[in-house]
């Protein structure tokens, strides 16, 4: 019942002139005809009807004020505002599947009463279903020449009335907290343009690379068949967390799972695995135990970059240095300032290629020490977030196994490895 309360609510919000019966005429009219020149009336067409053309003009804030009744005053600032959004959501997600079962274009005014004053109005509507007909009330206000909804009612029953009586006992038995967040999250904003960004990480990022490396290529390829637009913008890693924060970039492109990461990111599914390995230019060290005993027992000097998820491959007291470019650690690496380097394999296969004068000195071996699965990440509060990572773990699955992933390992030249029985 609340669904088809609510599917009047925005058909007549952008009643803006002084008959609002001529108007709610116009408006079903407006909506009718974009209904019938849908191909299949899909619930994102009818929602994206409803938003662009009458939502604009619907009072959102006073119908969430009546509706959270005495939990408005009690409610910050930010419970308010994340409500207002959500709650909006929510109709209209319910005004697009009622939609869906009228026949467009079989409707009729019965009635318009108007208050002493000229202020409010209550206009009946006869509207043909598939199954049936419904008789709406609609209950507007004016507010300086213009014409807001703010109830609709069936057979007396108020739409409003049913959603505060719902939503109070909701809050009583969970609290506002928990009622706001689980609402928010089964009615999620659908966000289909998306801002990845990421920090210079060839061949998997980089600005210089055809598509801008692989995991770019990727990611867009899989998004874009689960319908979203993305872009792209570079910048170091700590920037590009601080963007995500303030909602400049929706999507971190490529990051290793831990413990910290988790309490804010959501994880995609992985899309690769990285493989570690150990490049020395003295030495050869194949296996996990091999590489912590050079650094616990032999005291060898290690070189890792930064911001990168180690976590317990290292042993505490490592005589560590932290790079933040690979080039001056390989040179380091290839001069024996260091002993050995823990490195993603096809990261420091790219970059010697591009250092000829240190190919003799340095191997990067094709036996993996340890793999990590790598994934793109979005804050747990981006209001999207469990919605696109959905949706891209639904689409990944078959891109892994279709032509275009193939072709994607080629064109970046990644490595095949050698497992070894000690890796993780």
């Amino acid at each position: 019942m609340l669904r088809f309360f609510s599917i009047l609510l925005l058909l007549v919000t952008h009643l803006t002139q002084a008959n609002p019966e001529q108007l709610i005429s116009d408006t079903f009219t407006q909506v009718s005809q974009q209904l019938s020149a849908l191909k299949e009336t899909s619930l994102q067409d009818i929602e994206q009807i409803l938003k662009q053309e009458l939502e604009p003009h619907m009072d959102i804030e006073r119908m969430s004020k009546l509706v959270l009744a005495d939990h408005w005053k009690r409610a910050s600032l930010k419970q308010k505002k994340r409500f207002i959004q959500c709650f909006n959501r929510q109709l209209r997600h319910d005004q697009a599947q009622s939609l869906q079962t009228w026949h467009a274009g079989q409707w009729s005014i019965r009635s318009t009463t108007f208050n002493n004053s000229g202020s409010k109005v209550a206009i009946e509507v006869h509207m043909k279903m598939t199954q049936e007909t419904r008789n709406m009330v609609l209950r507007m206000y004016k507010s300086e020449g213009r014409w807001y909804i703010y109830d609709a009612a069936f057979n007396g029953i108020s739409m409003l009335k049913n959603f505060r009586d719902d939503y109070a006992l909701r809050i009583e038995s969970q609290g506002l907290g928990k009622t706001l967040a689980k609402l928010c999250q089964q009615y999620p904003l659908t966000v289909k343009k998306l801002v990845m960004a990421a920090n210079e990480w060839p061949p998997f990022i980089g600005r210089s690379l055809p598509g801008l490396g692989f995991s770019v290529e990727l990611i867009s390829q899989v998004l874009s068949r689960a319908g979203y637009e993305v872009s792209m913008a570079f910048a170091p890693w700590e920037k590009v967390h601080k963007g995500m924060q303030k909602g400049k970039y929706d999507i971190s492109v490529a990051a290793w799972s831990n413990a910290d990461r988790q309490k804010q990111l959501l994880f995609s599914n992985p899309y690769y695995h990285n493989q570690l390995v150990v490049v020395s230019a003295s030495q050869t060290i194949n296996t996990l135990d091999a590489f912590q005993n050079a650094l616990v027992a032999d005291k060898k000097s290690l070189g890792l970059m930064e911001d990168y998820a180690y976590e317990q491959l290292i042993p505490k007291g490592s005589r560590i240095s932290y790079h933040r470019h690979y080039g001056p650690l390989l040179r380091k690496l290839a001069s024996e300032e260091l002993d050995m380097a823990l490195l993603d394999g096809d990261v420091a296969r790219y970059f010697l290629n591009s250092m000829t004068s240190l190919k003799n000195h340095l191997q990067v071996p094709t036996t993996t020490l340890h793999s990590r699965s790598l994934h793109f990440t979005m804050l747990k509060d981006h209001p999207a977030a469990h919605t696109v990572i959905l949706d891209f773990n639904r689409h990944l699955s078959d891109y892994l196994e279709s032509d275009d992933y193939q072709k994607l390992l080629e064109k970046y030249q990644l490595a095949k490895y050698e497992r070894n029985s000690n890796i993780n």
